[in-house]
């Protein structure tokens, strides 16, 4: 009886020319955010607009029928310089509600240091995260829900397989942790975790670095199954800062 009284008001409306006053709104414009990540020398690098007060995150639209996955690839190897090693879709975020209405998709991408030294597209540059600052709220929420999701990962995760060469010291391991973290681990336990985790496996080679001794280098198992990464729970604690009687 509702919904018949309803249609017949709206009915009525029509015929005396009155106009609704419901109105539907614009489609909302969808975009597409992608962080790229690498390990630096001076921590994690971001790879950003670098434009002053305008700094932002790499965002825009995918094209016409393309997938949301295949856009946030699409656009890393065109900034960037060739496609990530890893792409991981983070959080979907409805920004400016209203009029301007925008939904935006987050992404994820890793690199490994030594396979993205082309150069940037004009106005982008690499920087470490602990030095940008973004001036867009949207933006900045986006930027901190990347971090803290990566870091989650690299607790559960052998996910720093993607920013690593292909070959590395037990040392390079502990540092890319230690980058991402953002703190130091305590490097027993840190090697202890790697040893029961068997995830690694020690190579043939060797690598000097300056008059130390040459340090065995690693690899992981695994390169493309992923759960072929995962760690065991007790692990987690491995990543905690060292407690100071154990320094």
């Amino acid at each position: 009886m509702v919904a018949t009284r309803v249609a017949g008001a709206a009915r009525k409306r029509a015929c005396l020319g009155m106009e609704s006053t419901v109105t539907a709104n614009p489609t909302p414009r969808l975009a597409v955010i992608v962080l790229p990540l690498r390990l630096g020398g001076n921590g994690l690098d971001l790879a950003y607009v670098a434009n002053g007060p305008a700094s932002g995150l790499i965002s825009a639209a995918p094209l016409q029928d393309e997938p949301l996955d295949e856009a946030a690839v699409r656009l890393s190897q065109e900034l960037v310089g060739r496609p990530p090693q890893y792409v991981e879709q983070l959080y979907t975020f409805d920004a400016q509600p209203g009029s301007s209405r925008q939904v935006i998709v987050s992404y994820l991408a890793l690199f490994r240091h030594d396979t993205c030294e082309p150069p940037l597209k004009a106005g982008l540059q690499w920087s470490p995260v602990k030095e940008i600052s973004l001036d867009s709220d949207v933006h900045r929420t986006v930027f901190d829900y990347a971090l803290m999701r990566l870091k989650a990962k690299f607790g559960y995760t052998n996910i720093a397989f993607h920013l690593l060469p292909e070959q590395f010291t037990l040392s390079d391991l502990q540092q890319a942790y230690e980058q991402v973290l953002g703190h130091p681990v305590d490097k027993r336990n840190f090697r202890r975790r790697m040893s029961v985790s068997k995830v690694l496996v020690k190579t043939d080679a060797l690598r000097r670095d300056g008059s130390h001794r040459p340090a065995a280098l690693y690899r992981f198992v695994a390169r493309d199954d992923q759960a072929a990464y995962l760690t065991p729970s007790w692990a987690a604690a491995s990543l905690s800062p060292p407690n100071e009687n154990d320094r």
